[in-house]
């Protein structure tokens, strides 16, 4: 319907040879805050005197004398300093109720081009359980790329793992020494080491599994920092890499697990180690070769540097360390050529906001590449801070204080994780108050989104024991006979479902949706607390059954965006 309004103002602002908009989707039109002011509001007028010596309110009358004459509009009002504000037929102001009753499939989102999209998120290091942090990350992946596929878009979900480098040594020997100390070995572990209780289960699953395999001679005098016992596992374990091999393959599966659980799924997990395949042949070492030859590296004091600050970054950055490893960077830099060559036509990252520095140096070596970097849009996600109470958990996997995202599911539930999760802007902060989410009433927005959705279910139940009858049909017919203050609210905010679900695909975001849905729920329990809705005058009933049922289908269109359940029963 926005769009319908769009392309009349258009018109007649055209016919009338006014100058300042050169596309229909210039033009803006809004829902107004109040009824009273019409179903859509637009501001034109005051934009197009702006570029003339016309008053708005002139320019108004000369635009209406036409747009009046559209049978689908009852009335346009001309309103303070000349907003054009419209009021639809009864036939338009119900059809997307009627469309409600009779859907069966998931709402589209309609009018938007069909894209190739790839989502990277998530992507935590495999070292530790997926804590709450990437919790957030994962409700806010997951229910974008369910809201780009309503618009016909091909989206493709990707977390990246990083199993290469130091941090997959330092999971190793986390381990080994967790091992060790099984067998009376009093072993303190270096700080540089992960700590945690998952080490300690991860330690007795290898000795059941490789029982003393592991085990050496340990010096009468322990080391006691963290580059020492490096050195010493090293010499005495062959196969020490195994370790790490074990460690990030058991916590990689409980990731995906627990990803599981939370609604999330990936289409593919990229590994790192996949750029460094067949050695010199190697994506790796083919692109390094290429900036080589394009002159866009060189060579400095034992290490091999990109020439960021030929692209914009504030200085050059090393792709090859002194000791021949191979940098973060060097590796995201390979990685992000590789998303370009598999040719989506959009590309989204989700990260944390720690990383917020990291994107020029990633655009740098974009165009450094040749590459076009406006493909790539990138999304940062605030810290989580958990209140228990009146205090703050802290969080580090390294000392092994943090909250797993399974903990906090198993004391919450996944739905009420995800709602919280997802109803701030991902660039804010986000307190996630865990007494807030297990309540069972108003105050938590989840459950009394839910909650209508189940009073729904049981209205239909109560509307069958009584002996009446519904029809889709028949309550179609009746909406017209919907006119009380709460109920035009009810059929409004309904009528704005689609805008909302635009307005989210075009800012690729989501929070907007859930407080949509919140005000949906809030206005559906008014009016349902309000109305009698079961009684003996058939039309009042099947209009009301019927705007019920539509508050429905929206709150389960909405809620399987943000992948959360509609319990028929609370």
């Amino acid at each position: 319907m926005k769009e319908d309004i769009q392309k009349l103002l258009f018109q007649e602002i055209k016919a009338s040879n006014l100058n300042g908009v050169t596309r229909a989707s210039q033009i803006e039109v809004f829902e107004p805050k109040t009824l009273e002011f019409g179903d859509w509001t637009s501001n034109i007028c005051m934009k197009l005197a702006a570029k003339s010596d016309d008053n708005p309110r002139e320019i108004a009358e000369r635009l209406i004398e036409n747009l009046t004459k559209e049978d689908w509009i009852t009335k346009i009002e001309i309103a303070g300093a000349g907003f054009l504000n419209f009021y639809l037929s009864s036939e338009q102001k119900f059809s997307f109720i009627e469309q409600c009753l009779e859907q069966k499939e998931p709402f589209l989102i309609q009018g938007k081009v069909k894209q190739r999209i790839l989502i990277e998120y998530v992507s935590s290091n495999p070292t530790g359980p997926i804590h709450i942090g990437h919790g957030r990350g994962a409700a806010l992946g997951s229910a974008l790329s369910n809201l780009l596929s309503r618009a016909g878009s091909e989206v493709k979900q990707e977390y990246y793992v990083n199993d290469q480098g130091l941090q997959i040594e330092t999971l190793g020997l986390s381990l080994l020494l967790n091992y060790l100390s099984l067998d009376g070995e009093r072993i303190k572990l270096p700080k540089e080491c992960y700590q945690g209780d998952y080490l300690k289960t991860l330690a007795s699953d290898l000795k059941k599994n490789e029982k003393n395999k592991y085990k050496f001679a340990l010096p009468e005098k322990l080391p006691t920092n963290f580059d020492d016992w490096l050195v010493l596992v090293k010499k005495e374990l062959s196969d020490f890499k195994e370790l790490g091999k074990f460690a990030l393959t058991k916590i990689l599966d409980g990731i995906m697990t627990d990803l599981k659980e939370f609604n999330t799924f990936h289409d593919d997990f990229f590994f790192e180690s996949s750029l460094f395949k067949d050695s010199k042949k190697s994506e790796f070492h083919k692109t390094l070769d290429y900036l080589s030859k394009k002159g866009l590296s060189y060579d400095k004091d034992g290490a091999i540097w990109y020439r960021s600050t030929d692209f914009g970054d504030e200085k050059d950055r090393v792709l090859i360390r002194e000791n021949e490893a191979p940098t973060y960077f060097a590796s995201d830099l390979v990685y992000h050529k590789n998303k370009f060559d598999r040719k989506f036509d959009e590309m989204i990252n989700l990260w944390g906001s720690d990383h917020h520095g990291y994107l020029p140096r990633i655009n740098a070596s974009l165009k450094g590449l040749g590459y076009e970097s406006k493909k790539l849009k990138t999304i940062f996600i605030q810290f989580v801070s958990l209140i228990r109470g009146k205090n703050k958990v802290s969080m580090s996997t390294r000392s092994g204080e943090f909250v797993s995202l399974k903990k906090l599911i198993d004391e919450v539930g996944v739905d009420a994780v995800r709602y919280f999760f997802l109803e701030r802007r991902s660039d804010q902060t986000l307190e996630f108050d865990i007494e807030l989410a297990k309540k069972k009433n108003k105050d938590n927005p989840v459950y009394y989104i839910q909650y209508a959705n189940a009073r729904i279910c049981s209205l239909m139940k109560e509307l069958q024991e009584r002996g009446f009858n519904y029809s889709h049909k028949e309550g179609s017919k009746a909406l017209s006979s919907l006119s009380s203050a709460k109920e035009n609210e009810l059929v409004s905010q309904i009528n704005s479902y689609q805008l909302t679900l635009e307005r989210c695909f075009d800012k690729r975001e989501i929070h907007s949706l859930c407080f949509y849905l919140r005000d949906l729920a809030a206005i559906f329990h008014s009016f349902y607390n309000s109305h009698p809705i079961i009684d003996k005058d058939d039309g009042s009933r099947n209009a009301r059954i019927a705007v019920s049922l539509a508050t429905q289908a929206v709150i389960k269109d909405g809620l399987s965006i943000l992948g959360i359940g509609a319990p028929e029963k609370m």
